[in-house]
C-alpha cells in the first residue's frame, strides 16, 4: 500500500471516528438575556447557542445554580424556540457561573460554563415599532381601552416583554406584558378609566436591549380628552 492510499484512508477514518462525537466547542456556545424588575433583582433566562441540526441532537440540559436558589440543580429536556434553546429562566440580584452539562441522544456529554451578564444596553438605533389603542365607552364618562404596539413582524419577534406605566391614580400603575397575542395589535394591555393620559413604554428586547416610548391615549368624543 503507497503512501498516498495510507494518507487518504487515515483521513476517511478520522473523520469518521469525529463524527461520533459530541458538538465542538466552536458549534456548541451559551448566552443570557437579563431584565431589570427593581430594587436590584433581574429576570434572566440563560439557554444554549448551536447550529440547528447540533440542537436536534440534543436530549436535555443541566443547569447548576448557586447553592443559594432552591433547587439548584434544574435539567430542561425541550428545546422549544431555537433561537433560546433549551432555555432556563430565574430571577435574582447578583450574576453568577453555572455550570452547563449538555446530554446528546448519542450518549454523548458536552460541560459548559456560562457566567450570567445582566447589562442591558439600551437600543442603538430606534427600531420601527410604533404605539397606538382602541376604546370604547361603555357608559358615561367612562371608557375601555386597549393600549399596543406594532411592527413588523422580524421585530416583533425579537420582543420579550412591553412594561406600560400608567398614570400614578392607578392601583398598579406598572404593568407588564409578555404574551404577543395572535392579533396584530401585540402586547396588548386593557384597562379603563374616565380621562386620557400619556402612557409611559419600556420596550424589552430578547437579546437585553430595550426601547422607550411613548402613547398619549385617544378616545373617540372629544368631550374626553381631559387629563385625569
Amino acid at each position: 500500500m503507497n503512501r498516498r492510499l495510507q494518507a487518504l484512508l487515515y483521513g476517511l477514518w478520522w473523520c469518521c471516528f469525529l463524527a461520533g462525537f459530541p458538538a465542538s466547542a466552536q458549534e456548541l456556545s451559551t448566552a443570557n438575556t437579563a431584565r431589570y424588575r427593581g430594587d436590584g433583582r433581574w429576570d434572566w433566562t440563560v439557554y444554549i447557542r448551536a447550529p440547528s441540526e447540533v440542537l436536534k441532537r440534543i436530549n436535555c440540559v443541566e443547569y447548576k445554580l448557586h447553592p443559594t436558589f432552591p433547587d439548584p440543580v434544574r435539567k430542561v429536556c425541550a428545546m422549544g424556540d431555537e433561537q433560546y434553546a433549551f432555555a432556563l429562566s430565574s430571577n435574582g440580584w447578583g450574576t453568577f457561573e453555572i455550570p452547563i452539562t449538555v446530554f446528546f441522544k448519542d450518549s454523548g456529554v458536552r460541560y459548559l460554563r456560562h457566567t450570567l451578564s445582566f447589562t442591558a444596553p439600551p437600543v442603538e438605533r430606534p427600531l420601527n415599532i410604533t404605539t397606538d389603542n382602541t376604546a370604547r365607552q361603555v357608559r358615561p364618562w367612562w371608557w375601555e381601552w386597549t393600549i399596543f404596539i406594532q411592527g413588523p413582524n422580524e421585530v416583533l419577534n425579537q420582543v420579550q416583554c412591553v412594561e406600560y406605566t400608567l398614570h400614578p391614580t392607578f392601583s398598579v400603575p406598572v404593568r407588564s406584558v409578555c404574551e404577543r397575542g395572535q392579533s396584530p395589535q401585540a402586547f396588548a394591555l386593557q384597562s379603563s378609566g374616565w380621562g386620557t393620559f400619556t402612557v409611559g413604554i419600556q420596550v424589552f428586547f430578547r437579546d437585553g436591549r430595550r426601547q422607550r416610548l411613548e402613547h398619549h391615549l385617544k378616545f373617540s368624543s372629544a368631550k374626553t380628552e381631559r387629563k385625569r
